[in-house]
């Protein structure tokens, strides 16, 4: 009896065992939520898109490059109407997940609260430098979102410091019904806003309290 006991005991010890090694497992596999375009289609890194403003009050506004003087290197994101950037059709962007930013996996779905390069695409400029986003400090005294070289450049180095690999990383969160962007360069994650100088809108890193630049995806070309 007591032999049978002891057996009973530690069967039931192996399965407590085999279930504390499995969950955890399981738990692990489970992926965040797809992001989706405004047409209902997940955002995928081998596609192209328009970031939109979903406040009404900034309707038909696109995020685009811009530069604070003409002769400036740099460029840094900015919300400018739409029909400004030649009709609907704004700057458009690639958003790849992070680990896939070597070109692998560009058919890979971009997902909420995961790490993600984004880069204007069909900009040119006299610098000939891709232009991927990052965070980085400027005469404004706020951290603007920043695009002028890519992840992994020798010899990159932005205005008065060197590329951080953190710097280029971006999420995408949930907002309401509709999204935001963050960046976790400095915890904890803080999302983008928007900050008034010379004439326009920048994307900055939130650092006052003001309210996320609420946005929407359009799949890029827009439909004729």
């Amino acid at each position: 009896m007591e032999r049978f006991c002891f057996l009973v005991i530690l069967s039931l010890s192996g399965l407590a065992v085999a279930l504390q090694l499995t969950t955890p497992c399981n738990a692990a596999q489970a992926q965040p939520p797809p992001v989706y375009d405004i047409d209902g289609h997940e955002l995928t890194g081998n596609n192209m898109y328009t970031i939109m403003a979903a406040d009404r009050n900034l309707s038909d506004h696109c995020v685009s490059a811009g530069s604070f003087r003409r002769e400036e290197c740099n460029k840094h994101a900015t919300l400018t109407p739409c029909k400004q950037l030649g009709g609907t059709r704004g700057v458009h962007v690639s958003i790849k997940p992070a680990e896939a930013s070597d070109g692998s996996g560009k058919e890979a779905s971009i997902r909420l609260s995961t790490d993600v390069v984004i880069e204007f695409k069909g900009v040119v400029t006299w610098c000939k430098h891709h232009l991927q986003w990052y965070v980085h400090g400027e005469m404004t005294n706020q951290t603007h979102v920043t695009a002028s070289c890519f992840r992994g450049m020798k010899g990159c180095q932005p205005s008065a410091g060197t590329c951080k690999e953190q710097s280029f990383l971006f999420r995408i969160e949930r907002h309401e019904n509709v999204y935001k962007l963050t960046s976790c360069f400095h915890a904890p994650c803080r999302h983008l806003v928007l900050f008034e100088y010379a004439g326009q809108r920048w994307l900055t890193v939130e650092k006052d309290g003001r309210e996320p630049l609420v946005v929407v995806f359009k799949k890029f070309p827009f439909p004729n």
